[in-house]
């Protein structure tokens, strides 16, 4: 009876993932992904402005130009600010920036450092930032086709596309700026998101191999029940983390963070939803996983 429930349970969650891959997939066609200057070009410049002001009270304060095409936001040190303004700016002059800026806060302003990226290197780091996603998903499909039967595989793979379509739907909705940190965190949920799949995909495979007569079902419900607690432990303390640095690390890795939390989540949540019974829809059977006699031709 609680294996039974368990398997109502994924197949209801089954149900549940569905309906939000097709909210993120409307969330990111109707909102969109927001490009940062990382990718689209852009003037980024850091200051210092010693204030106990926020960066959405300083924003306030600005008007004219200045306030059309800057964008300010907090440093993860304190006192340190980062202007950021599009490439198609009026105002290019690091200094002119300054010395506007400090006019309109009526406060000390020092440049630390001004940073100008291209239209074209901002193309260039778009497309080097999907290829490095592309080939990460590519090796580890291949990686998932060497290691298992074709249908963990996919069911495997099936969960990793889950997994990148609900954290993008994500940050479209929150209207994050993707830029080369949001990158690095995607890079990170690829990886992170197929560490449970592949833990209950290898003790299903010990339970076919051990238990050939019981049905798919109750070999998966026994297999996630097996390494649920190990789950919860592994996603607690890796959330716990995030968590700090989601409300500690500051405006400046919001991206980064937020990217992670998401994947960690929907990771968890799509290895048992996902993962485990994509495969029995597939038709997983334990004979798959039964070894084969070997034939020998009789010598004459």
């Amino acid at each position: 009876m609680v294996f039974r429930t368990l398997t109502q349970l994924r197949y209801f969650g089954l149900g549940c993932s569905l309906l939000l891959v097709a909210a993120s997939i409307f969330s990111i066609n109707h909102y969109g992904l927001k490009l940062g200057i990382d990718f689209t070009g852009g003037i980024i410049i850091d200051v210092s402005i010693q204030t106990l002001a926020t960066a959405a009270e300083l924003q306030a304060q600005l008007s004219g130009s200045i306030g059309q095409w800057v964008t300010i936001t907090a440093d993860a040190t304190p006192g340190i600010w980062q202007l950021a303004l599009p490439a198609t700016s009026a105002i290019t002059d690091p200094q002119q920036i300054i010395s506007l800026l400090a006019q309109q806060l009526n406060l000390p302003v020092d440049l630390l450092q001004a940073t100008v990226i291209g239209p074209q290197i901002g193309e260039e780091l778009y497309h080097q930032g999907g290829l490095a996603l592309l080939v990460a998903s590519l090796s580890i499909m291949l990686y998932l086709t060497m290691r298992f039967e074709w249908r963990l595989s996919f069911a495997a793979i099936t969960s990793l596309i889950h997994d990148t379509i609900l954290t993008l739907g994500l940050l479209a909705f929150l209207e994050v700026e993707m830029d080369l940190n949001v990158v690095a965190g995607l890079l990170a949920v690829i990886g992170y998101s197929l560490n449970d799949s592949i833990v209950i995909a290898d003790r299903l495979r010990d339970v076919l191999r051990a238990k050939p007569d019981t049905n798919i079902f109750t070999s998966t419900d026994i297999a996630v029940s097996a390494t649920f607690t190990r789950t919860l432990i592994t996603a607690g303390t890796t959330l716990f983390t995030i968590g700090c640095l989601l409300l500690l690390g500051g405006e400046a890795l919001y991206g980064f963070s937020i990217t992670l939390f998401a994947g960690v989540v929907t990771g968890t949540w799509s290895s048992v939803t996902i993962a485990s019974t994509v495969q029995e829809l597939l038709g997983l059977h334990p004979q798959h996983y039964q070894s084969k006699p070997d034939l020998i031709d009789d010598l004459p």
